[in-house]
């Protein structure tokens, strides 16, 4: 049980399916979303926020393209690979990092399976996206499912979920990184989304170096983050997130 969680919070964790081992949450509790509606859209700039990101000990990193073409968005992620492998040999496989593909079931497949030795790939979906179980078709089973939530009954249904290894909770706070983002659900609601589920919860939403303790303290597991960090100073945001979250 992690330091975050609250006592007594066993909510349904049913058992991976064949081929998927438990997923646990990244040890230093931190995982940077990398949209390129933020850091840019351009190969150099995602690769170089994602290996500053590995450098600093981020080990879960989202590449969020909404907007971009397929084969743009596939380029990206064929981009950082490298940099997810070369950290891996590093860290081994306590530790190994973890790149989360946003929305994109083809493309988080496609990598997954490709011959990238030491790659670790999962997929994010949201409520509008692709049903896990559907999803899961076209990942390997070892690549893990997130799947995000915006309240007790929908953190209740992805608990539930075979197919999904991890979920998050937001908006917790406000937040100005999506066009027409949720209600904010609070402290409360990760609270809420505790008691209901075992698996990793990330809180996400407005969340800063102020604000991630709180929400660790609410019951998540760790906290997903993009205009937390200023790509102007990448690596001194960075490690300010990580120091409040020691």
């Amino acid at each position: 049980m992690s330091e975050g969680r609250l006592p007594g919070n066993t909510g349904p964790s049913p058992a991976p399916a064949e081929g998927r081992l438990p997923l646990r949450p990244p040890a230093n509790r931190l995982y940077v979303i990398v949209d390129t509606g933020f850091f840019g859209s351009g190969p150099a700039a995602v690769t170089s926020a994602v290996g500053t990101l590995l450098d600093c000990g981020v080990r879960w990193i989202q590449l969020r393209a909404k907007g971009v073409p397929d084969l743009a968005a596939w380029r990206l992620a064929e981009s950082v690979g490298p940099k997810f492998e070369k950290a891996s040999v590093v860290d081994g496989e306590d530790d190994a990092p973890l790149l989360w593909i946003n929305d994109n079931a083809a493309i988080a497949g496609a990598l997954a399976s490709g011959p990238q030795e030491g790659l670790r790939v999962g997929l994010h979906l949201g409520q509008r996206d692709l049903p896990p179980a559907v999803a899961r078709l076209s990942v390997p089973p070892a690549c893990p499912i997130g799947r995000s939530t915006h309240g007790r009954e929908q953190a209740e249904e992805g608990a539930g979920d075979p197919a999904v290894d991890a979920l998050a909770i937001g908006p917790v706070f406000g937040t100005r990184t999506k066009e027409r983002p949720d209600p904010v659900v609070g402290l409360a609601g990760v609270a809420q989304a505790r008691e209901v589920t075992s698996k990793p919860l990330i809180g996400i939403g407005g969340i800063d170096a102020e604000r991630a303790p709180r929400v660790i303290e609410a019951g998540a597991d760790a906290v997903a983050v993009v205009s937390a960090l200023d790509p102007r100073e990448l690596a001194a945001s960075c490690r300010r997130l990580l120091r409040a979250l020691v």
